[in-house]
């Protein structure tokens, strides 16, 4: 009987050895034969801020439709609601140039000198479409958007305010987490009878400017 049970108990021992046995070839098995020796290279991103506002200044220049090109210089405040939208409120201030008439008649004016100040203001909805990177180094980059943006308002010129209609795109890059550039080119249209018939002026806007967010 004391044989039987030390045969019982010698078998259970061998049982349980060979269990562990395997259960560790099968772990070492389930090891990659070539473990890559790779480091991560940490890539530090510009990110736009946690606050939704957005203030900046641009400058660039406005081809008035019969009246030349022009400096143009501005301001806007933008309101972003989500990544994907935002509201933008902008005002811009130019001045006209004479028209081909007034330099083939000579000594005359079509507008005063008070006329032909320039200035607009609109409230327009964005969006971007392409929200990407670009890379300063390979280990920076910037994030940048694509956006479009249409919208109305009013235009100040040749003695009249004008219902006016913008629209256009742009392309943004953020330096830092509250600091963006950009560079866009819209499309103003509003209705002008200075010249004879009434008509639908375009006038196109060529900017860049700088803006923080807060």
């Amino acid at each position: 009987m004391e044989n039987r049970t030390k045969h019982l108990f010698l078998k259970t021992l061998c049982l349980g050895a060979g269990l562990c046995v395997a259960t560790a070839t099968q772990a070492q098995d389930d090891r990659p034969l070539i473990e890559p020796d790779v480091t991560p290279v940490p890539v530090t991103e510009a990110l736009i801020d946690t606050e939704n506002f957005e203030i900046g200044a641009f400058v660039g220049v406005l081809n008035i439709e019969d009246f030349e090109s022009s400096l143009l210089y501005g301001g806007k405040l933008t309101y972003h609601l989500s990544e994907s939208f935002f509201f933008e409120a902008g005002v811009g201030f130019a001045e006209g140039g004479e028209t081909s008439f007034e330099k083939l008649a000579g000594n005359v004016e079509v507008l005063t000198d008070s006329e032909r100040d320039y200035s607009y203001y609109n409230i327009n909805l964005g969006y971007n479409v392409l929200p990407g990177e670009a890379f300063l180094t390979e280990n920076y980059a910037f994030n940048t958007n694509f956006y479009l943006i249409a919208g109305a308002g009013a235009t100040d010129f040749a003695g009249d305010t004008r219902f006016t209609l913008n629209a256009g795109a742009g392309y943004q890059v953020l330096l830092t987490d509250s600091v963006a550039v950009q560079i866009g080119v819209r499309q103003h249209y509003y209705r002008i009878d200075v010249l004879g018939a009434e008509k639908t002026s375009m006038n196109t806007e060529v900017s860049t400017g700088l803006s923080v967010f807060f």
